[in-house]
């Protein structure tokens, strides 16, 4: 699967696609607002800075609507794979038959805050550990990381997998208890972990674009940017502090016990007892 010269070295798959419910043609929408960086290329150009850095391929659907996307990676000398929609496992296992790297980073192109220290050291940690999948959880949404062995990826095509399990990258890896699995985390500020730097809502344009203009301004990034950003102006982050992050559940059990503290969360007590008394 890989030589000695590329053992430490990872390939950096980027989901992006072009359609949103929220936010359509998110990831190329420039940041700050009215720059000239599309929000993929800030993440580009971040995971370029890393020692880990082999190779970046943008995973994105066969639909007509990611011709753009095709066209910004051609003029940007950026390798691009285009599969199904809804099967996303099957874009990153086809990519990863024909290269020669064993570690994979899984990313998406909607969050442009990259920490590229932390990214390394999970990196070295999933390698030293030999885990065959590593993640990162107390950075903020948007910025944390999940890093993949590739060999463990292309194996579980032979498995019995759900619509979910496909459509899901790790899904499948996160739940299987037959894989090794760790956790990296950082030393950080608690409050880390309570901040959204993703961007699904307009809102959450707003705040990147914020972020990312103090950091331009002062030449901070990541953790860094952070940090400075909340401590000068902490009430920033109140602007998409309530927005729901689309999450993977591993059972119904799961999903609806979400949806009750979601109905809670904005009052709604009879539709909450209502479901809660219907829980699987």
């Amino acid at each position: 699967m890989e030589d000695g010269h590329q053992s430490k070295k990872a390939i950096f798959i980027i989901q992006a696609r072009m359609q949103s419910s929220r936010l359509p043609g998110k990831v190329l929408i420039p940041l700050p607002l009215w720059g000239d960086k599309p929000l993929l290329m800030w993440v580009i150009e971040e995971l370029r800075k890393s020692k880990h850095f082999g190779k970046i391929v943008l995973a994105t659907s066969k639909n007509k609507e990611n011709d753009l996307l095709e066209d910004f990676c051609s003029k940007n000398s950026i390798a691009c794979f285009r599969g199904e929609e809804d099967d996303v496992l099957s874009r990153f296992t086809s990519i990863l038959k024909d290269v020669y790297y064993n570690t994979v980073v899984r990313l998406t192109a909607d969050n442009p805050i990259v920490d590229i220290n932390t990214l390394d050291k999970t990196i070295s940690y999933h390698q030293a550990q030999g885990n065959d999948y590593t993640n990162t959880d107390t950075l903020p949404t948007g910025m944390n990381f999940e890093v993949v062995k590739a060999q463990s990826l292309l194996e579980i095509t032979n498995q019995a997998l759900t619509l979910s399990d496909r459509e899901h990258v790790t899904l499948f890896i996160r739940n299987n208890k037959k894989y090794k699995k760790g956790v990296f985390n950082p030393t950080v500020s608690s409050f880390f972990k309570t901040l959204r730097l993703t961007v699904d809502y307009a809102s959450d344009l707003l705040v990147t674009s914020s972020l990312l203009q103090f950091g331009q301004k002062h030449q901070l990034r990541g953790l860094e940017l952070v940090q400075a950003v909340y401590t000068k102006a902490p009430y920033l982050f109140e602007a998409n502090k309530n927005n729901i992050q689309k999450r993977q559940f591993k059972d119904a059990k799961m999903e609806v016990d979400f949806a009750i503290q979601i109905l809670q969360k904005y009052e709604l007590h009879t539709s909450a007892s209502i479901l809660e008394k219907q829980k699987p």
